[in-house]
Parts: structure tokens; C-alpha cells; sequence
């Protein structure tokens, strides 16, 4: 009998152009936090009003999100994407056009749309071109590329600040991001089956492979209806774990997120570093995520087991969290940063895998919309303006980061009730495949 391994692998240019799309959205996301200690300065923003800009994408991001969501369990996805995805060319270009606090505010709420509207969907891709046994250790590559993307790009937003000014910076970032539009057009589709360069037998082998690993599936009937939309939605809606899930997402992505809104500024602000070397510095982090992300979808596949991988992480992402305010150096604080952005990433991978493992396949989008959008979009919110406002109060960031490290430890400790109930779903689930 073919193994997974043993097929053809066209699926993996499917993948890499999904891979490559995560690389621009965190690119264009990012990049104002490099350039926010400048405009902060030349818009004459205090802290809290700086964490406001940072944190409104999070509103567009979030109204994007639930929208994506939906529309990916029920419309054609590739063109939604491919419309959404060059926004985002417009949206960050226009950021360097922008001359006072509304208009920058105004421009980021619709790029945070844009943003958010095809996150969901990509992801809901990259589950119709994985086999589920390899589904861990390709979403670790997945969220190791939005780390891998900025671990090379935070450097060269940095120069380009340097060198020319934040402005010029938007312009080039945006311009750049069409090449990803360009490869999504050549190689992504909804699905195998309507894939004009796919082998047939890799095709049938990803839709069979998909089809038994539903949280629904039946061996006993032969064609088995798919839940409605609205099926889906009450079986979602009513199933405890999901607000569990929901509610511990909030604490650990929105670490995820501050993080990626304040870290440049820590380290310009509290460490004194300059833009240049601040982005310089954030390599090692992002390269430690990127490693950190594709770690745990190894040991998720490993050990089968998403939640067990979560609690673990988040566990270990608090300790160098505050480790962050009893070391000086820059050497010391770049190791603190690279292993808070290693466990947080771990953790922050599982929930998208864990997902697709709980949840059945006609809702993902609307799973995705309320995990991502809803709850981890709130945390994005919030970190970021809580970060600011206490360090207007304090001057310090100590405050805000302690309040992270809170929540990271409530989050491990509601997810160790998600432990038991998934690892009794997958018993029940391989009893139902010795039927078939």
C-alpha cells in the first residue's frame, strides 16, 4: 500500500505559495512597529495614543477575521484571497502617505481588514493540501514563515528607515508584497480536485485521507451527508471546549501579538538601541519562532498530542518574560527575547492543528473566525494599548509585560482540561477507523 510519503508532491507548491503569503502578511504587519518610535516623534504621539495606532489594525483585523471566517466555509476561496492579498500592496503604501494620527489610524483599521479576511482562509487551504499526518509539521512551517519573513525582512525595514525614512519604507514594503500575489495566482486552488497540474493519484489520496479524518466521520455509511452551515455552527457553538480554547487564545496571542506591536520599541526606548541595530537584534527572536514553531508541530505529531505541546510551552514562555527586567545587556535580552518568542510560538502553532483535530471541516472558517479574529484579535487590542498606558503611569514596561506573564499562566492552566477531552476524542476516533 502507497504511503503519504511515497506520492507525488505537488502539493508542497501548493504549500510553499501558502507559506510564502504568511512571509508578506507578517511583513506588512509588522513593519509599523519598527517605524512607530519615528512617527511617534513626528505626529507628536504620547505612549498610549502610540498604542492605540498599533492596536487599531486589531479592530479591522478581528471584523476581518469573522468575515474571512464565514466566507471560507462557504464561498470560493482563491478569489476572495487573491483580491484581499493585493489590497494589502495599497493599504501599506498608503501608510506612507498618511500626515496625521486619524488618517494613520483610518489606513490601518482597513489594512487589519484585509489582513484578517484571509488569514482564515489560508489556513483553511493549507488544510485541504495536507495529509493529517503530516498536518503538525507543516503548520509548524506555516507559522515559522510569518518568523522566517521577519527575521529577514525587520532587518531590511530598518535599513530602509536608516537609509531614506519610514515612508519610503511603506512604499517599498508594499510594492514588494505584489511578487506574493503574483504566486498565489499561479499555484493556489481550493482543492485537489480542482487543481489542473495535480497527479490523479496524489489527488484521490489527499481527498480520501481528508474525507476519514473528519471528527464526523462515519466507516458505516458510504456518502455521508456534510453538516450545513448552520449544523456546524450549533455544534460549535454548544461544545464547551471551544470556549476554553477560545479563552486561553486570547492569553497567549495576545502576548503573540504585543509582542510584535512593542518588542522594536522595548528596545529602542528602554534599551536605547537605534532603529537599525533594534531590527538587526530581532533576527535572532524571529529566527528562534521560526525554529520554536516548527519544533512543536514535530513533537504535536510525535507525541499526538496538540494540547500536552500548548500547556508545556506556555508554561515556559514565562520565565524569560520577566526574565526581560532582571538582565542589562543587549546579549542577555536578545536570549530572553529568543526564548519567549520560541515557547510563545510553539504554543501559538497548536491551536490552528488543534482545530482542525476537534472541530469538523464545514466549520473551521467560523472556528478559526472566533478563535483568531474574536478572542486573539481582542488580545491584540488590548496588549498593546495596556503596554502603553502603563508605561506612560511607570515608564517602565515592566507592568505591562508581568500582566502578559498572568495571563500566560491562566491560559496553561485552563488548557490542561482541553488535554483529556482531545486525547478521548482521538481514541474514539481510531476506534472508528478500525471499523472502516
Amino acid at each position: 500500500m502507497t504511503t503519504y510519503k511515497q506520492l507525488p508532491r505537488y502539493r508542497y507548491f501548493v504549500l510553499a505559495s501558502l507559506w510564502l503569503t504568511i512571509i508578506f502578511l507578517y511583513l506588512d504587519r509588522a513593519n509599523i512597529s519598527m517605524a512607530a518610535p519615528f512617527i511617534k516623534e513626528e505626529l507628536n504621539l504620547s505612549a498610549t495614543e502610540t498604542g492605540l495606532i498599533l492596536s487599531i489594525f486589531y479592530w479591522g483585523y478581528m471584523v476581518g477575521q469573522i468575515a474571512g471566517g464565514v466566507v471560507s466555509d462557504r464561498y470560493n476561496i482563491r478569489r476572495w484571497t487573491l483580491v484581499l492579498y493585493f489590497s494589502w500592496v495599497i493599504t501599506t503604501m498608503l501608510t506612507g502617505l498618511c500626515r496625521t494620527a486619524g488618517q494613520l489610524a483610518f489606513i490601518r483599521v482597513l489594512f487589519g481588514i484585509g489582513e484578517g479576511a484571509v488569514i482564515n482562509p489560508v489556513t483553511k487551504l493549507q488544510n485541504h493540501w495536507a495529509f493529517p499526518q503530516e498536518r503538525g509539521f507543516v503548520n509548524g512551517i506555516y507559522v515559522s514563515s510569518g518568523y522566517l519573513g521577519l527575521a529577514a525582512g525587520i532587518p531590511l525595514v530598518g535599513m530602509l528607515i536608516s537609509v531614506f525614512d519610514w515612508r519610503m519604507m511603506f512604499y517599498v514594503t508594499g510594492a514588494v508584497t505584489l511578487l506574493g500575489v503574483i504566486v498565489f495566482w499561479l499555484f493556489v486552488y481550493d482543492h485537489p480536485g480542482d487543481h489542473p497540474r495535480i497527479s490523479e493519484e496524489e489527488k484521490n489520496a489527499l481527498q480520501d485521507a481528508l474525507v476519514k479524518d473528519r471528527v464526523n466521520y462515519d466507516p458505516t455509511q458510504a456518502n455521508q451527508a456534510p453538516l450545513s452551515f448552520f449544523q456546524g455552527v450549533k455544534i460549535l457553538f454548544s461544545d464547551w471546549t471551544f470556549w476554553v480554547i477560545c479563552t486561553s487564545i486570547f492569553f497567549i496571542l495576545g502576548v503573540y501579538f504585543t509582542c510584535f506591536a512593542w518588542i522594536p520599541g522595548f528596545l529602542v526606548m528602554e534599551r536605547g538601541m537605534s532603529s537599525l541595530n533594534s531590527g538587526l537584534s530581532l533576527t535572532l527572536p524571529y529566527l528562534a519562532a521560526a525554529v520554536g514553531a516548527i519544533v512543536a508541530g514535530y513533537l504535536g505529531d510525535k507525541l499526538n498530542s496538540r494540547s500536552a505541546v500548548i500547556i508545556l510551552a506556555t508554561l515556559l514562555t514565562i520565565p524569560p518574560i520577566l526574565g526581560l527586567f532582571f538582565v542589562e545587556s543587549p546579549q542577555l535580552t536578545i536570549t530572553m527575547l529568543c526564548l519567549t518568542f520560541f515557547f510563545n510560538a510553539a504554543a501559538v502553532s497548536k491551536f490552528l492543528v488543534l482545530t482542525f483535530d476537534l472541530y469538523p471541516a464545514e466549520i473551521i472558517g467560523v472556528a478559526l473566525a472566533v478563535e483568531m479574529g474574536l478572542f486573539a484579535g481582542s488580545g491584540g487590542i488590548i496588549g498593546p494599548i495596556l503596554i502603553g498606558y502603563t508605561y506612560d503611569l511607570t515608564g517602565s514596561f515592566f507592568t505591562g509585560f508581568a500582566s502578559m506573564a498572568a495571563g500566560m499562566m491562566i491560559a496553561a492552566i485552563m488548557m490542561a482540561a482541553i488535554y483529556f477531552h482531545e486525547r478521548k476524542l482521538k481514541i474514539q476516533k481510531m476506534l472508528k477507523l478500525a471499523q472502516a
